[in-house]
């Protein structure tokens, strides 16, 4: 399939890509370990190191999951690949989410706020054990873990760059839910109750339609269902509330005020649209590359074509010398 490509910023000449087959997706190690916040609770962390074969290479990426989500979608394909290319990376558990843990009594794992103190805590203190000390690293953000990405940046904790994948836009979801209502009112209920009820971690169907394309196959959509209905012990954030943190502002600190910034998504999403990726692209002006994939749905991580959406991402951090 074909990807559109929009840069809104002028890029440097693309060094070229090895192509690297799927059987040679291999790294050192990795390790699950814990990062314990200021206030107590542990998060779970996953460093990858790079291959043994290769030279360390780049900045590391720290990768942030969306909601009922957990590090294990970045482990499953995106953090092996980068780490046969010889980075670092580092996938987080969100709290509630995963292995990590959360603050008793509360209906929501965190607000906006608190999730991107948490990021920014595990980038300003725990990136030594990846052997990224030193470097900024690259954050990346998925879906509304794309919004907390957004909001780490925008306080000022220091970044290499920002990839938004299939993000929520700085604005929220709103106008993206009103769009897909319009569109096809069936499906779109059928997706908004599969939210509501998490019934996407029993149905298969229900999963696919909200989280991948057609042909994925169908032993893939069931085992990462039951990795999905057993990844979120609450809901990321409280979507009444959320509204009071929006827009996320634009970085404007003297660290990332003008960081590159990578919108990536597919045009088979029917969680994040087209326009809602565009409106993150406008956002940041000219800091921002838009690229959308042809057939990819909202996991572009976890896909079929997830190493397509690999490959952009990492043609990106090429292109910016990350």
């Amino acid at each position: 399939m074909a990807s559109t490509r929009l840069a809104l910023a002028p890029t440097a000449p693309a060094r070229s890509i090895a192509p690297h087959p799927r059987a040679r997706v291999v790294r050192s190690a990795s390790a699950s370990t814990e990062h314990v916040l200021p206030d107590g609770v542990v998060l779970e962390r996953v460093i990858g190191t790079p291959a043994s074969s290769t030279t360390t290479t780049g900045a590391p990426l720290v990768f942030v999951h969306g909601s009922y989500h957990a590090a294990w979608c970045y482990e499953e394909y995106f953090a092996r690949y980068f780490n046969a290319r010889g980075r670092a990376t580092v996938s987080v558990s969100l709290r509630a989410h995963g292995a990590s843990g959360t603050t008793p009594g509360r209906a929501a794992a965190g607000t906006l706020a608190e999730h991107a103190r948490d990021v920014g805590d595990v980038i300003e203190r725990g990136m030594g054990e990846a052997g990224a000390r030193g470097r900024a690293p690259v954050l990346v953000g998925h879906s509304f873990g794309g919004l907390v990405a957004q909001r780490v940046a925008a306080d000022d904790v220091r970044l290499g760059g920002l990839a938004l994948l299939a993000s929520v836009p700085p604005s929220g979801n709103g106008a993206m839910v009103k769009r897909f209502l319009k569109r096809d009112l069936w499906a779109s209920l059928k997706i908004t109750y599969a939210f509501i009820t998490k019934a996407f971690g029993k149905n298969a169907s229900l999963c696919r339609e909200c989280f991948f394309s057609p042909d994925l196959p169908e032993r893939d959509v069931e085992r990462f269902m039951k990795k999905i209905d057993s990844s979120g012990a609450l809901r990321m954030f409280d979507l009444k509330t959320l509204d009071a943190e929006l827009p996320v502002p634009r970085p404007s600190g003297t660290n990332n005020r003008d960081i590159p910034i990578l919108v990536l998504g597919g045009d088979r999403d029917f969680v994040v649209d087209r326009e809602g990726l565009e409106e993150t692209a406008r956002w940041y002006g000219a800091a921002a590359a838009l690229d959308v994939l042809g057939g990819v749905a909202h996991d572009v991580m976890l896909d079929r074509d997830w190493e397509r959406a690999a490959r952009a991402l990492e043609k990106w951090l090429i292109e910016n010398d990350l």
